[in-house]
């Protein structure tokens, strides 16, 4: 028994045949996904999507990359579900953060949290 993989017994011209229905199948599918209509949801859609009310969203509009659709100031809002995840990947509590290094000698400046703030009963931990 060898391990070389099993020879494919098929003729070539079979082979290329195959491998064209393939790249043909492949391009047929890009080419629905580049025809495919560009599509804004609505201020109800996203708040739902992100399970947040209507007003969050509206406060939110700039950050989530809201387009404004119909005169004046109080058009309608849409927005774009890929801009929208991309604006939520940034506000992502776990991504790493781009910190520059502390210079040799600097110390850690303190968030601000002072005993003060502390609640009593905890002090005593």
């Amino acid at each position: 028994m060898t391990d070389e993989p099993a020879a494919d017994t098929r003729p070539r011209e079979q082979v290329e045949a195959t491998v064209e229905d393939i790249a043909h199948r492949v391009a047929e599918l890009v080419n629905d996904r580049i025809r495919a209509p560009f599509r804004l949801l609505d201020t109800k859609a996203i708040a739902s999507m992100l399970a947040v009310s209507e007003e969050w969203v509206r406060e939110h509009a700039a950050e989530l990359g809201a387009v404004r659709v119909g005169d004046g100031p109080k058009g309608a809002l849409r927005f774009d579900a890929a801009r929208v995840r991309a604006a939520l990947d940034r506000r992502r509590l776990d991504r790493p953060k781009s910190r520059q290094p502390r210079r040799a000698g600097q110390r850690r400046r303190s968030a601000g949290v002072g005993l003060a703030a502390v609640p009593a009963d905890v002090r005593d931990w």
